[in-house]
């Protein structure tokens, strides 16, 4: 089984407003299509879209996934 390795670069699309909250962001991450505070606000936002949902983390705070 092959696992396909993909890179997003989404700083061309977020910015400082987007900080802290949750993003529902185009299929093809071209765009964000709205942001809100919590996912549930968001989703009635956006219950009808076809975006993907991605939480943004505050500036200054990293993350590191565990790899077993």
């Amino acid at each position: 089984m092959s696992t396909e390795e993909t890179s997003l670069n989404l700083t061309k699309i977020l910015d400082e407003s987007h900080d802290d909250k949750w993003v529902a962001i185009a299929r093809d991450y071209s765009k964000v299509v709205a942001a809100a505070p919590t996912l549930r606000e968001l989703v009635k936002i956006v219950s009808d879209a076809d975006v993907v949902f991605h939480r943004v983390l505050p500036r200054g705070v990293g993350f590191v996934g565990a790899l077993n």
